[in-house]
C-alpha cells in the first residue's frame, strides 16, 4: 500500500505567518531602538541642560526658560513644545533598552519559525509495500516494528513507531496528523495497525480500520 502524506498547508503557513510577524516586529523595534528614539536624545539633553541652567540662576524665571527654549528649538529644527516626563533623557534611554529586548524576543521566536517552515515544507512520510519511509531517509519494514505508542495520538495526533534496524539498534518513526495531511496520515496509521499485532499498540486503542477483514489476519507481514 503506497500512500504519501505531505505537510498540511495551513499548519505550515501558521508557522510562516508567526515567523514573519515576529521578524517584522523585531525590525520595527530595531528602527525605534537605533534610529527613532536616539534621535530624540539631543533634544531631551538640551532641554534638561537649559532647565538646570535656568533653575540655578535666581534672576531667571519660567518665562525665560520658555523663551530660550523657543530659540534653541528653532535653531535645531525641533518642536518648541516643552519636554514632558516621558521625553526626558532617562525616559528615552529606557525606551531604547526596551526596544533591544523586543528585538531579541522577536528574532528568537520569528527566525526559528521561518527556518522551521522552509525545513519542513518539502517533507513527507509514506507507506510502502512492506513498511514506512520518510524524506530524510528513514525506512522501516513491518517486521522491524515492535511497538506503536499512541500516548500523544488522541490529543496531539502524534504516534511514535518504535523499531529495531538490521543491526539491532532501536529507532523511532513519527506519524503526525497535525503536521502532515490528516486524512492520508490517518489512513497510514490504520494500515500499520492492521499489519501489526494489537498487543504492540500501547497507550491507546487501535483505530477502526478496513484493511484487515478478519482480526486473525493481523500480524507482521
Amino acid at each position: 500500500m503506497n500512500l504519501r502524506a505531505h505537510p498540511e498547508r495551513v499548519f505550515l503557513l501558521k508557522y510562516l505567518a508567526i515567523g514573519l510577524i515576529c521578524c517584522a516586529f523585531a525590525v520595527y523595534a530595531a528602527y525605534d531602538g537605533f534610529i527613532a528614539y536616539p534621535a530624540e536624545l539631543p533634544r531631551a539633553t538640551a532641554w534638561e541642560e537649559l532647565k538646570t541652567e535656568i533653575e540655578a540662576d535666581p534672576a531667571l524665571e519660567r518665562a525665560d526658560l520658555v523663551a530660550q527654549w523657543k530659540i534653541i528649538s528653532k535653531e535645531n529644527g525641533w518642536s518648541a513644545k516643552q519636554v514632558q516626563k516621558d521625553g526626558t533623557v532617562a525616559a528615552v534611554q529606557n525606551k531604547i533598552y526596551w526596544q533591544y529586548a523586543f528585538i531579541v524576543i522577536g528574532l528568537s521566536i520569528g527566525v526559528p519559525c521561518v527556518v522551521w517552515y522552509f525545513n519542513n515544507r518539502n517533507t513527507w512520510i509514506e507507506s510502502t509495500e512492506n513498511g514506512l519511509r520518510s524524506n530524510d531517509g528513514v525506512e522501516v519494514s513491518l517486521d522491524q516494528i515492535f511497538k506503536f505508542d499512541k500516548k500523544k495520538w488522541e490529543k496531539k495526533g502524534i504516534g511514535v513507531i518504535h523499531f529495531k534496524d538490521q543491526h539491532g539498534d532501536e529507532g523511532t518513526f513519527i506519524v503526525d496528523d497535525l503536521k502532515f495531511d490528516r486524512k492520508i496520515t490517518d489512513e497510514i496509521v490504520r494500515w500499520i495497525e492492521s499489519k501489526i499485532p494489537h498487543e504492540m499498540i500501547v497507550n491507546g486503542e487501535p483505530e477502526n480500520f478496513e484493511f484487515a477483514t478478519d482480526p486473525t489476519e493481523s500480524g507482521t507481514g
